[in-house]
């Protein structure tokens, strides 16, 4: 009725296919691995609560009024020093405080990308990234990845025959850490030839770093913008996976320049972040309550990781594959080509068990025998039960492909 007022942007705006299936997974029967959220278990409820009230009572000026658009400078400040620890030395002026990394997302696409502009990205890579740059009428190109991260040599290649032909992209999207959706860690050398590149051919880097706090083994990877030394990388950070989502609280590192065009886009769209939200978190994170609660979640995940790859290992048939994640909250599941995980999926949510299919994870005809699963949400008493339920859907789903090939051939 309405799509005639629509501006052409809007009319091209497409809904996330895993948002749009969420509904289906809600009822609580349903065992589900589909959600990349906190799990409500180890949220800091009582920490939040007692902070959350002192500062009611202390009231201080400015807690409960609109904020500077680049946020609170309290915030800023123990940005600064968080980063610091990261090997990433900035200033207070190249803090932007933002209402979730997902905002930053869009804003830095709204400031960089016109229609047609080529953005580089992972493949499979995050579906909010992908929609941010898709709303701003990006060309997104897909580079393959492997166990060590993108494949910084088909990058190359693909940087070296868009300059042929006099184009630069505009940037290259990554989740460095524990990527979503399948769980991959980009080595130290591909995150250094990285910023070699962007060097090289004048394209920044969009470093999205939801996860990295979260590592349950091995020693931490340097994060990529600690090699920039030119203000190519544009860093993105979120306390909604290490601390508390419902306070919407991220943020962007990066150039002053860039920063000051960020704050200009962000003036339109929201004025400012959650006032009360940046003070919270800035004293819980002054207080040291932040890192007690990474350290609680670091055990928790922990868990739940090990008891996935354990079950998947102990009933999933020998033809599928796995990543297995040193961090975050999901793994990447790859079965025979001659399965699709949509047709699984509607089988397994008549057995209770949920999952995100592959493709939602691609911009073009790829992933459909793939699927992800996210540890953080289920029980960890229910999370074997749930991969047998899934295990039995798939292999009766091999033995009736099998037999098929078989009339055929």
């Amino acid at each position: 009725m309405f799509e005639k007022y629509f501006s052409k942007n809007a009319q091209q705006m497409q809904g996330s296919e895993i948002r749009e299936f969420f509904k289906l997974t809600e009822k609580p029967e349903v065992i589900s691995f589909a959600g990349g959220f906190p799990n409500k278990a180890c949220l800091p409820t009582k920490e939040v609560e007692e902070i959350s009230s002192r500062l009611l009572v202390e009231a201080e000026e400015g807690m409960l009024q609109y904020s500077p658009t680049e946020g609170q400078e309290m915030l800023r400040k123990y940005i600064v020093k968080f980063m610091a620890k990261k090997g990433i030395d900035i200033e207070v002026d190249n803090v932007l405080i933002t209402s979730g990394s997902q905002q930053g997302l869009d804003l830095v696409s709204k400031i960089f990308v016109d229609p047609g502009d080529k953005i580089l990205t992972e493949a499979p890579s995050y579906v909010g990234g992908l929609g941010a740059i898709r709303n701003y009428q990006g060309d997104i190109i897909s580079i393959a990845v492997d166990d060590d991260g993108i494949k910084v040599d088909i990058l190359e290649q693909k940087l070296k025959d868009l300059a042929s032909k006099g184009k630069t992209p505009k940037f290259i999207y990554l989740i460095a850490d524990f990527n979503n959706p399948t769980g991959l860690t980009i080595s130290k050398k591909r995150r250094k030839r990285l910023v070699e590149l962007a060097e090289k051919y004048g394209v920044l880097i969009l470093e999205d770093d939801p996860y990295s706090k979260l590592r349950y083994n091995g020693i931490d990877e340097p994060a990529i913008k600690s090699f920039d030394k030119e203000g190519h990388v544009i860093y993105l950070g979120s306390f909604s996976k290490i601390f508390i989502p419902g306070v919407r609280i991220g943020w962007v590192v990066a150039h002053k320049e860039i920063i000051q065009k960020l704050i200009l886009a962000k003036q339109s769209t929201d004025l400012c972040t959650n006032s009360f939200g940046q003070r919270l978190i800035a004293t819980c994170g002054e207080e040291g309550i932040i890192d007690k609660q990474i350290e609680k979640l670091q055990e928790f995940y922990r868990k739940k990781r090990d008891k996935t790859l354990e079950s998947l290992a102990k009933h999933f048939p020998i033809e599928a594959s796995w990543t297995e994640p040193d961090g975050g909250f999901y793994t990447w599941v790859e079965l025979p080509s001659n399965l699709n995980s949509k047709e699984i999926l509607v089988k397994a949510i008549d057995n209770n068990v949920a999952f995100v299919t592959g493709s939602a994870f691609y911009v073009d005809d790829q992933g459909n025998n793939a699927f992800r699963l996210s540890f953080s949400q289920p029980d960890i008493d229910k999370i074997e039960e749930g991969i047998y339920r899934l295990s039995k859907t798939i292999k009766r789903e091999l033995v009736k492909k099998n037999e098929i090939q078989k009339h055929i051939g």
